[in-house]
């Protein structure tokens, strides 16, 4: 199962995202596995825009996990993209309820 996070603080500006876990084997096999190819994809080409443009304030990155947060000064300026990772991971999990989960974490600031 996929656990995800999307951050956001008490204005609901998403300030970060978290992904644990992984998508369940009858789904496909490791490197066949489109569920886990689509989360991937969104998650990491918004982690590796942000982290090009210097915009995160912390990282952590292991096997079945990676989370981040946006620098604060520089969050309402990415919330299109964010955005777009969001919808993209709720789309994926109307259609996978049973291998994705999606909540939202209130933060400050």
């Amino acid at each position: 199962m996929i656990y995800s996070k999307i951050f956001k603080n008490l204005g609901g500006i998403i300030a970060g995202i978290q992904l644990k876990g992984h998508s369940p084997k009858n789904l496909g096999s490791n490197g066949e596995n489109l569920l886990c190819a689509g989360v991937s994809t969104l998650v990491q080409s918004a982690h590796s825009y942000l982290a090009s443009q210097n915009s995160l304030e912390s990282e952590e990155k292991r096997d079945g996990h990676l989370e981040f947060l946006v620098k604060m000064d520089q969050r309402d300026g990415y919330q299109s993209l964010l955005s777009m990772v969001e919808f993209g991971l709720k789309s994926l999990a109307s259609t996978h309820s049973e291998a994705i989960s999606i909540q939202d974490e209130i933060i400050k600031g």
